[in-house]
């Protein structure tokens, strides 16, 4: 009996200890994962201005080719180039011998015409003394009617001499005006002060009429830098838009400008359009022909949303794929590029103001994930 029992015991700890092995290798129970961790960033409204930067020369507003109104030899040139000139002073003028016997020949044509002037004036009053006379005469039956007529016929002819004398006195008065014109032409004066800017002739050559001898730059108006941009460029321009110039000789410092001038159709050899832009430097020590930077910031805005580039998962062309976060839950959404400037990302559409974009683990993202915002 004992044996019977100590049998039975040995069994049903045999049976404990199996059961105990077997709770001990079976598998743990299987737990849901932690949500994936993220940062997000605030979608932003930008009344954006759009920039247009440029390289340009800088030129004299107005710059002018003088010359001599006839052509003739170079007598002196009075000025270098690069100085500075007032109103009115003397440049060059060229040798005047040939010029003078014309004006001392349109002058004495004056003064003949003058005289037949006065010629026809006397032949006129004798002419209408004759007639009076021959009408008297004829009057008292003493002079014939065809003594009469021609005394009439006579006063005619005066008259019509004198009209004539006095339309050769007015041709005779333009040649003379015409040759002092020349004569005062024979000389370059200043037409306003400014810079000689290059010396296109030299004193002793022969020049034609109108051939330029000198370039002069007005310093009376702005000095102007002309760049040259692309369609893409121009469409955001506007006469007015301020500019920022750096110039390369001065280094640091910047000169404030505005639009005068839009090219209205594009140069048919580059395909760009030239701006004019005014730049006020009185007093400063700019000189034409300086190479510089020119920014361009249109005066037209436009609201657009701003978020990091590091928001944008995929694109192609002007649309993207952005990730938002609405508490813990990932939507995905469709935006309208516009452009990347820096580090941000500017939208037209697809996003409001203020809402959460995922900027970091864009790649395990999926729209309806569960995540946490570090």
């Amino acid at each position: 009996m004992r044996s019977f029992i100590l049998i039975s015991s040995l069994l049903i700890f045999s049976t404990l200890l199996f059961e105990s092995c077997s709770d001990s290798n079976a598998a743990p129970e299987t737990s849901s994962p932690a949500p994936r961790i993220v940062k997000t960033a605030t979608v932003k409204t930008l009344n954006y201005q759009e920039t247009v930067k440029a390289s340009g020369q800088l030129a004299l507003a107005e710059e002018s080719r003088l010359g001599f109104k006839t052509g003739g030899i170079i007598s002196k040139i009075y000025v270098r180039e690069g100085q500075e000139v007032r109103k009115g002073q003397l440049l060059a003028e060229i040798e005047i011998d040939e010029i003078s016997a014309r004006a001392q020949q349109a002058e004495l044509g004056q003064a003949q015409s003058e005289i037949s002037v006065e010629n026809a004036k006397l032949a006129l009053r004798l002419a209408e003394r004759d007639l009076r006379n021959a009408k008297g005469l004829y009057q008292d039956s003493v002079a014939t009617l065809e003594q009469l007529e021609n005394a009439e016929v006579q006063l005619d002819n005066a008259r019509n001499q004198l009209k004539l004398a006095e339309r050769a006195q007015s041709i005779q008065t333009q040649q003379l005006e015409v040759a002092d014109y020349n004569l005062r032409h024979a000389k370059i004066f200043a037409p306003s002060s400014g810079t000689i800017l290059r010396k296109l002739a030299e004193p002793n050559e022969i020049v034609g009429p109108g051939t330029p001898a000198i370039l002069f730059g007005s310093r009376e108006k702005a000095l102007v830098m002309r760049v040259s941009i692309t369609d893409k460029d121009v469409v955001h321009l506007s006469l007015g838009d301020t500019a920022k110039v750096m110039f390369d000789a001065l280094p640091g410092t910047a000169f404030q400008g505005t639009v005068r001038e839009i090219a209205g159709m594009a140069d048919p050899y580059t395909g760009t359009f030239e701006v004019e832009i005014g730049i006020a430097a009185k007093g400063s020590n700019l000189r034409s022909g300086f190479i510089g930077q020119v920014e361009l910031t249109s005066s037209n805005k436009q609201q657009l949303l701003s978020i990091p580039v590091d928001a944008l998962k995929v694109a192609d062309g002007s649309t993207g794929e952005v990730y938002t976060l609405n508490g813990q839950t990932v939507h995905k959404k469709q935006v309208e590029i516009y452009k990347i400037e820096g580090d941000q990302l500017l939208l037209k559409t697809g996003l409001n103001t203020n809402q959460q974009v995922i900027t970091t683990g864009l790649g395990f993202l999926q729209d309806g994930m569960t995540v946490t915002a570090e």
